[in-house]
């Protein structure tokens, strides 16, 4: 019933102004498809292969065509027809009503077309229903059903079975043919000439000129005569396992020399060995920094001269003996001029020698002596020597162990120091046993101390153990310099452990002079 028409006794029931607009009806369907879907996802789980299909991504792009609806006339039924291609289909829904045909209190519709929901009207007797206001139809934009991928059936890959190899058949082996059958390698000649007897080398042969390197065997000897030259080439060793004995006269010395430039290397003398040179002239060897050498053997050299080498004479171990020789005019580029080395004891003898002007290291000594032996005890007999220095000390003693003998009537001169005493065993008691008297012990370079420069006082002796000597030349004859016990000498200073008093007051005459 219109309810313009109603009776006038009866008023139109009362509606609420309550609204619900149409993106809250989309947005309620859209969380209700939502959660169905997921009530569908967890009864209906999907398989690995939909898995896999629903992973591939479309290579096709979707294109959503949007209908545009026309508005539709009330007198008109009939529906209306969308520009597009896409058509939409007759719905049997009425059209909007007219507008006057909508109840007196409610509002127009807002753009948002927002549709009242109707009420239920109380339940009074003879009350005529309220009549429901049609829905407008939804229109839902037209799309591209999107294209529907076939899933590639997977081919299963045919394993193709592994031939198996066919039998090798084995040949027989023939034998190789026979070859010409190679005489064994002969032994490569050792690059030496060896003497394996006694041998003489006279004058008669003189010169006697070496090709390569010479061995002198044990238990044979090597004698050569006086006035014989031996002429050895570069490179070339002179080695003594046996006897070597070259003994010259004053006149007709033997002369060890080489054949040219370079120099040769030396004469080296073997465990066990015993070499003798007396009268004779060494030059131009040494190219290995030692000219002669002897380790555990017994060397002799008298009356010798020892010049225009590349190197020094070196013992280690044994007997030597050094007498009435000059050591001068060398290159030395380490080492003492004469180094001596024992490891269990010795002896040495240095009488009348003449060493110095040789170019050597800096602060290398003249003449070394080292006892490296804690137990064994090294003799010296060191007098009548003429020891020039240069940068270093003209005698150093270093020894772990008791020394013995003389060092007396010696010459001094020149160098850092005098005569310098190193141990490793400073509360040993000293070296009682050991005489240093009447020696010439003068003109050494001044510390840099301002007194001693003053003074031009060098530095007679040091010491590391307390030595006796007195009854020395210090190179005044008011004694030695030293500034706690005897302030008033000027002559060069000895160490703290070095006793002088008394002292030489004029030069000893055994001792020789520069």
């Amino acid at each position: 019933m219109d309810p313009a028409n109603q009776p006038p006794d009866k008023s139109p029931a009362p509606m609420l102004p309550f609204r619900i607009s149409r993106d809250t009806i989309i947005l309620l369907a859209a969380l209700l498809f939502l959660a169905f879907a997921i009530l569908l996802a967890v009864l209906f789980p999907p398989s690995g292969s939909e898995l896999a299909r629903a992973r591939t991504p479309a290579p096709t792009l979707v294109q959503m065509t949007v209908a545009v609806v026309e508005p539709v006339s009330t007198s008109t039924p009939a529906p209306t027809t969308l520009p597009t291609v896409a058509a939409l289909p007759p719905t049997d829904t009425p059209p909007y009503p007219p507008p006057q045909n909508i109840a007196p209190g409610l509002a127009a519709p807002s753009p948002t077309l927002d549709l009242p929901l109707p009420t239920a009207a109380p339940d009074v007797a003879g009350a005529a229903p309220t009549p429901t206001l049609a829905q407008a139809p939804t229109l839902e934009p037209t799309l591209a059903p999107p294209p529907v991928v076939q899933p590639t059936p997977e081919q299963p890959t045919a394993v193709q079975p592994t031939p198996e190899p066919s039998p090798v058949v084995v040949q027989p082996t023939q034998p190789p043919a026979p070859r010409p059958t190679r005489p064994p390698p002969t032994a490569t000649p050792i690059p030496i000439d060896i003497i394996r007897s006694t041998t003489y080398w006279t004058i008669a042969q003189s010169p006697i000129i070496l090709r390569r390197d010479t061995v002198v065997a044990a238990g044979a000897g090597l004698i050569i005569e006086p006035g014989v030259e031996v002429r050895i080439p570069p490179g070339v060793t002179l080695y003594v396992d046996g006897r070597l004995y070259a003994l010259g006269q004053a006149d007709r010395p033997v002369r060890f020399s080489g054949a040219a430039l370079p120099r040769w290397e030396g004469i080296v003398g073997q465990p066990g060995s015993d070499i003798v040179l007396e009268h004779v002239d060494v030059r131009g060897g040494g190219a290995g920094g030692t000219v002669i050498s002897s380790e555990r053997g017994s060397l002799t050299i008298r009356s010798s001269r020892i010049t225009d080498n590349g190197g020094h004479v070196r013992i280690a171990g044994g007997r030597f003996e050094l007498r009435d020789s000059e050591i001068a005019g060398n290159d030395m580029p380490y080492g003492a001029a004469v180094e001596i080395i024992y490891e269990s004891g010795g002896s040495v003898t240095l009488v009348g020698n003449r060493i110095g002007g040789n170019r050597m290291a800096f602060g290398a000594p003249n003449v070394r002596i080292d006892s490296r032996s804690p137990n064994d005890t090294v003799t010296l007999d060191i007098q009548g020597n003429l020891l020039v220095g240069q940068d270093g000390p003209n005698l150093a003693l270093e020894t772990n162990g008791p020394l013995q003998g003389v060092v007396q009537c010696n010459g001094f001169i020149g160098g850092s120091n005098g005569l310098s005493v190193l141990s490793t065993l400073p509360q040993a008691p000293g070296l009682p046993l050991l005489t240093i008297r009447n020696n010439a012990i003068e003109k050494h370079t001044p510390p840099i101390i301002p007194i001693y420069l003053e003074r031009g006082i060098g530095r007679g002796a040091t010491s590391d153990v307390l030595i006796d000597m007195r009854s020395n030349w210090w190179g005044a004859a008011e004694g030695p310099y030293e500034p706690d016990r005897h302030a008033d000498g000027r002559g060069d200073a000895p160490g703290d452990l070095v006793q002088f008093d008394p002292w030489l007051t004029e030069r000893p005459a055994c001792a020789p002079a520069q």
